[in-house]
């Protein structure tokens, strides 16, 4: 544990470090001044500090991440079939960026009539949010109307048609969305909710850690950006399988494991399961029943031909006759019942 003085020391950089091999003794303010400086002359250099911040650290690692640009490059290939088809005009989806961050840090910079499309992704927890840029989302309208594109738009709130329209080309994409996602895990992705209440789209999603894809879109010469936001609590459960490698080969379905499938059989014949057959059923006076004594005789409404019903975990199974199995009693299974079996067994 270091004292007092010896930690003033080490924050005014006054500390001396012991070099190994004999070598010369380095200051610790030196060390620190000399961080980020450029290469000297004979072509040698320091190794430069790059700033690491601990409020919004990142979480995945370099494939990792790359899983998720293969993923999303895939999703991009996609829209620009299905997409033309929707719109009935060219499109040309591209990934252009991924960057991490906080959610907040980055809705702050959209303007006030974005509409912001919450999308759940089962199993996974969570919500993915979408959201196009303006000058698309009106293009889109336009097109959607049958307008005619100049390329000009005078920005104005949504209507609830025009969100029920772009909502409709964001159902459109969860198909791409899926399919795009199959190599790496089965999801079923669902639109939740459209608003364009910034600070509805903040609560639900907090102050998360999230990855945003970037995705450019260029419809008849005009470019804008669909942007992807999903967050790390979200990615976590499957960061094992994001993997390029996985991407690339494909998901491994399940395989069925024949030892274990034995020992699963051989486990299941210890279980114990209750039997039980009817021979038949008889009614008697509260009488009667009293003057029962050994030797007397209660006839059934069963016939000595007809088969009697087997029930197996209080299920009706089997049909079987009466007979005997050395000194004991026993039934012989002769068939599956059948539900009409009810009708032959009483007649």
């Amino acid at each position: 544990m270091l004292a007092q003085s010896e930690i003033d020391a080490l924050l005014s950089g006054a500390i001396d470090l012991d070099q190994k091999n004999g070598e010369d003794r380095v200051n610790l303010a030196d060390m620190m001044h000399q961080s980020g400086e450029s290469q000297n002359a004979d072509g040698g250099g320091e190794k430069k500090v790059q700033t690491y911040n601990f409020w919004s650290p990142a979480r995945f690692s370099k494939e990792q991440m790359r899983a998720v640009e293969l993923v999303h490059e895939d999703l991009s290939e996609r829209l620009t079939t299905s997409l033309p088809t929707f719109l009935r005009t060219n499109v040309r989806p591209r990934l252009a960026l991924m960057e991490q961050g906080r959610f907040h840090d980055f809705i702050k910079d959209f303007p006030e009539h974005t509409l912001f499309h919450l999308i759940s992704l089962a199993p996974l927890p969570g919500h993915m949010v979408l959201t196009m840029s303006l000058n698309v989302s009106y293009l889109i309208l336009e097109q959607r109307l049958g307008g005619k594109i100049e390329g000009r738009f005078t920005e104005r709130p949504l209507t609830e048609i025009d969100q029920s329209l772009l909502r409709g080309m964001v159902e459109h994409m969860l198909g791409d969305v899926k399919s795009a996602w199959s190599k790496v895990v089965s999801l079923e992705p669902s639109l939740e909710d459209s608003t364009i209440n910034q600070h509805w789209v903040q609560m639900m999603m907090g102050n998360e850690r999230v990855l945003l894809i970037a995705i450019e879109i260029n419809i008849q010469g005009i470019t804008g950006t669909m942007s992807i936001f999903i967050p790390f609590n979200t990615l976590k459960p499957i960061a094992d399988v994001l993997n390029p490698h996985i991407w690339i080969a494909g998901r491994k379905e399940h395989q069925q494991d024949p030892v274990a499938r034995q020992v699963a059989i051989q486990t299941m014949m210890k279980a114990v399961i209750p039997m039980k057959v009817i021979l038949g059923n008889a009614e008697l006076t509260l009488k009667d029943l009293m003057n029962l004594a050994v030797g007397d005789v209660i006839e059934l409404d069963t016939n000595i031909d007809s088969p009697l019903i087997v029930h197996v975990a209080n299920k009706k199974q089997f049909l079987a006759r009466v007979g005997k199995s050395r000194k004991r009693m026993g039934v012989q299974i002769t068939g599956v019942y059948r539900e009409h079996d009810d009708i032959h067994a009483n007649s």
